[in-house]
């Protein structure tokens, strides 16, 4: 009773505002009924059926917005769970046989301190006032699709597998318009159905949305306001009633794209124009299974890799950028081996090891791209089962003809959120050996641990067989696991892995062989409500220990963080203590130069070392922030100081820019080096449709500066034309020399029946 009457007055309240030209009040909080707490309640609302679609244009004057069902509040979950926010969100939800609606109301009672400052496509959203929506289409409790927008319009998407592999590069098709209003913001927004996979037949979908107000770090979630939850993690998700009628189509989809590329290369003295053509064609074999059928498959678009300086005797990991690939990359993720996203700085730690790598195909390595002649991909579910597919054919690459590449990966679920599954990949693009691994892994999920927390178990084996002359035949093993516990006042979390002397994953990432491997991160990190100026404080211990197949160290890492305080402003100060160990077996160039006899070198030996490191961050609520980490003390028989600066200045939303400085000061027995890295980034941002990035990077190790700069003009949902221009220069003492250019035009348009 209580719940229909407290509605009921919401909802009157806020038509009346909306008749009165949308000066609508701030509703007064009500008090949260019990069974909103409740960590077993779902939340409802009723999608209504249009006549006349909306116009999407962030004036919610329609008759539908004044009529549909409100639901709301958003419940308070951070930084304090099961409490008002501070300023109150509504929403209301409509639909026709091909569309899907959204009205959202953000009140504000100081609209002049809205933070809106990205305009540009899957930018940091989350450093701004932002929405999320989350939409389980098939009401699985597992998996979703999820949209974020800002009060400037922009937008950022991702799908998400399991409720933990989430993918922000896949791009949907979806329109939203925001206007900023004396009483806050507020949003319109309009999903073609096509945009999903979903049954036709179903009736009911899961749903949770969540709000941010960036300038209170305050963060509230329709379903579920626990501090543990995500709002793509859809076993927690309310429940989107009312729905029927709904038309998927001949569920074809043809993306085509068209190219001229002239390109420029002084050293060679060649100066060619190509002109191509290709594209992706994809069919929904069921609601729930699609192929996509890839032709003279391109990545001409794709953002340039940041560059990197390796000071360790291990390869670097470089991550996967091109659509192709990062579609549908969740259903490939095994083992929970893909690296842990870490909220706090917007990043994704890299892997140690993987079985599939989609770098491996179209690019050599070296890195450079070579085509690939075409591939398919079949993704989808079958009852029970996930299932992912990819079979590529890459073009001839300098002495090797062209290769095949092979992936496939099936998982099974079980539980409520948990699975366990089967991995395969064949061939090996970058060699002319035949290549094969198999592996076998098990996932553990649930956020009921201890009735509150979430809890994710990995434990996985796989294994390969290569006829490499570098490596032994017969199956060479790998075994580990992993155990997580992430919370808001505290993180654990183990791992283990033992990786057999000649594991060779043609297909994979394995930097490391013929070692066991011990990890642990725990962190305590409360909010202390006592101390007015300071938001939380983090206290962590992370340790690496590594050594080969007879437990003899090779190298260890522990990592103390004693002090890193949250401000309650958002700024962050930390000071941190490292220690450092590493056995190798024989002498690594650590600095190579185009003299071999002045390389740097570290000889075998066994060497241990202790740094400190200190740093800063202000607020990323502010037009300009900085970040700045200090490091010095010891380096194997040296001394190493590195100083890195990120200084962000974002004067509007049309315009922005970020400089980055990192200088490393070594010395060592065998010789004294330095190394400067630099990059600008430059945004120009007409509309959040109609971008123009610009990047700059420079490191001295190379002497080369690389230009990319990218305009993207999205004319029309899912048209697109690229202008992509690539200048690479060599400094050769007297100044900055052109070596080598690339001017490469675009446009690609997605077709749907």
């Amino acid at each position: 009773m209580f719940h229909s009457i407290r509605y009921t007055l919401m909802l009157l309240c806020f038509c009346a505002g909306n008749l009165a030209g949308n000066d609508s009040p701030i509703p007064e909080p009500q008090e949260i009924p019990a069974y909103r707490l409740d960590r077993d309640y779902r939340p409802e609302i009723t999608a209504v059926l249009v006549d006349e679609p909306p116009q999407i244009d962030g004036y919610l004057d329609e008759e539908v917005w004044q009529t549909a069902p409100s639901s709301g509040p958003l419940i308070q979950y951070r930084p304090r769970s099961g409490i008002h926010m501070d300023q109150q969100t509504e929403f209301r939800v409509a639909y026709d046989a091909n569309y899907l609606y959204v009205a959202v109301w953000c009140w504000d009672t100081e609209p002049d301190k809205i933070v809106s400052r990205y305009m540009r496509r899957d930018d940091r959203l989350w450093e701004d006032d932002s929405v999320s929506i989350s939409l389980d289409t098939f009401n699985d409790l597992r998996n979703s699709y999820s949209f974020i927008f800002n009060p400037n319009g922009t937008r950022h998407d991702g799908i998400s597998t399991n409720n933990v592999n989430y993918n922000s590069e896949w791009d949907g098709i979806w329109e939203v318009k925001t206007q900023i209003t004396d009483y806050g913001w507020q949003a319109e927004l309009a999903f073609p159905l096509a945009t999903f996979s979903f049954d036709p037949k179903a009736t009911q979908w899961g749903l949770n949305v969540s709000r941010r107000i960036k300038r209170l770090d305050q963060r509230g979630i329709w379903s579920s306001p626990r501090t543990s939850i995500r709002t793509y993690y859809v076993s927690e998700a309310g429940k989107l009633k009312g729905l029927s009628g709904l038309q998927q189509g001949l569920g074809l989809e043809f993306n085509p794209y068209i190219l001229g590329k002239q390109s420029e290369d002084k050293d060679l003295g060649t100066d060619d124009f190509d002109f191509e053509w290709g594209g992706d064609f994809r069919y929904r074999i069921t609601p729930k299974m699609s192929a996509t059928l890839s032709y003279n498959t391109d990545f001409a678009a794709a953002e340039t890799d940041a560059r990197q300086v390796n000071l360790t005797r291990f390869s670097l990991f470089f991550p996967e950028k091109r659509p192709f690939f990062l579609e549908d990359a969740g259903v490939f993720t095994f083992g929970g081996l893909a690296g842990r996203f870490r909220r706090r700085t917007g990043t994704r730690t890299s892997p140690v090891i993987l079985p599939y790598f989609s770098r491996r195909i179209g690019l050599n390595n070296d890195g450079q791209v070579v085509p690939l002649l075409g591939a398919v991909k079949l993704t989808g579910r079958i009852g029970d089962y996930n299932i992912g597919v990819i079979d590529a054919v890459v073009d001839a690459n300098g002495e090797l003809d062209s290769q095949n590449a092979f992936v496939g990966r099936v998982t099974r679920q079980i539980f409520d959120q948990s699975s366990f599954g089967v991995l395969v990949t064949h061939g090996d693009p970058n060699s002319e050996y035949d290549n094969l691994l198999l592996g076998s892994d098990f996932q553990y999920l649930t956020n009921k641990f201890l009735n509150q927390y979430r809890l994710e178990v990995n434990a996985f084996a796989m294994a390969t067989d290569s006829d490499h002359p570098d490596f032994e035949s017969g199956l060479a093993p790998v075994l580990g696991g992993s155990a997580i516990l992430p919370a808001d006042e505290f993180d654990i979390e183990f791992a283990f892995m033992h990786v057999d002397d000649h594991f060779n994953p043609a297909l994979g990432f394995a930097p490391r062989r013929g070692v066991r491997r011990y990890y642990t991160n725990l962190s305590y990190k409360p909010r202390p409500e006592s101390i007015e100026w300071l938001r939380q404080y983090f206290l962590t211990y992370e340790a690496e220990y590594v050594t080969d197949l007879s437990d003899k160290l090779e190298s260890a890492t522990h990592l103390i963080t004693p002090l890193h305080l949250l401000f309650e402003s958002g700024d962050e100060f930390f000071l941190s203590m490292e220690n450092s160990a590493d056995v190798p077996d024989s002498q690594f160039t650590i600095y190579d130069v185009d003299d071999d006899e002045n390389d740097v070198h570290i000889p075998a030996g066994d060497y241990s070392w202790t740094r400190g490191l200190i740093g800063f961050q202000t607020a990323t609520k502010r037009m300009i922030n900085l970040k700045h980490d200090f490091s010095f003390g010891d380096f194997y028989d040296g001394k190493r100081t590195e100083n890195t600066s990120v200084l962000t200045f974002l004067p509007s939303k049309h315009f922005g820019s970020i400089l980055s400085y990192s200088k490393q000061d070594v010395e060592l027995p065998s010789g004294d080096f330095d190394i400067k890295l630099a990059s600008l980034t430059a945004l120009v941002n007409f509309t959040p449709d109609f971008t123009w990035s610009n990047l700059v990077q420079y490191d001295n190790v190379s002497d080369s500066m690389g230009i990319n700069s990218r305009l993207i003009w999205e004319y029309r949902p899912g048209k697109r034309f690229f202008l992509v221009l690539n200048q690479s220069y060599l400094d050769e003492r007297t100044g900055f020399v052109l070596k080598q250019m690339d001017t490469t035009i675009k446009f690609s348009s997605i077709f749907r029946f």
